[in-house]
């Protein structure tokens, strides 16, 4: 991990009761010329794991709960897990080498799991931080990274009950 992805996960968790306390208000200036560190190692970063790490950093500078603590470890380990509104299971949603699935058994075993294929959100449907990070990624020449969002973004069916979710927000859904 380096120094700017440390620095935004310590501003992401900056809120939270067991946080690091108001380390906006006390070290503003140092934290005022984060972003526009963070911007140019993104947009110079070729490493997929490291920009997404990137990615997560500037969340975590603009206070973007949830994501800002998330984002990465999904697209870096290609899973998200989450449960289902409607029943509960818990889940796994797939991105990636393996394909863009959800599942509610251990992917990595023979082929016989039962899945159900992602929804991509298309390009031109993303809206708010979808659209941007996407946006983002396109504009780095980060294709992979972008097409991976609009998974992250799009929509799933649980394979247990066959309630349909959309995959962004029961990933920002509270624990």
């Amino acid at each position: 991990m380096n120094a700017l992805n440390l620095a935004g996960a310590i501003m992401a968790g900056a809120g939270q009761p067991h946080g690091a306390g108001d380390v906006r208000a006390r070290y503003a200036p140092e934290v005022a010329t984060l972003p526009a560190a963070v911007n140019h190692r993104l947009r110079t970063a070729t490493d997929r794991g490291e920009y997404v790490d990137l990615l997560e950093s500037v969340l975590g500078f603009e206070g973007v709960a949830g994501w800002s603590e998330d984002l990465a470890w999904g697209l870096g380990n290609e899973e998200y897990e989450v449960s289902c509104p409607g029943c509960e299971a818990d889940l796994f949603v797939v991105l990636g080498e393996r394909g863009f699935f959800c599942t509610a058994e251990d992917h990595a075993l023979p082929d016989d799991v039962a899945t159900r294929p992602l929804r991509p959100a298309g390009p031109a449907e993303l809206e708010g931080l979808g659209r941007r990070l996407h946006d983002i990624a396109l504009a780095d020449g980060h294709h992979d990274v972008a097409h991976a969002l609009t998974f992250v973004f799009g929509s799933a069916t649980c394979p247990e009950c066959e309630a349909g979710f959309s995959v962004a927000e029961r990933v920002a859904a509270p624990g």
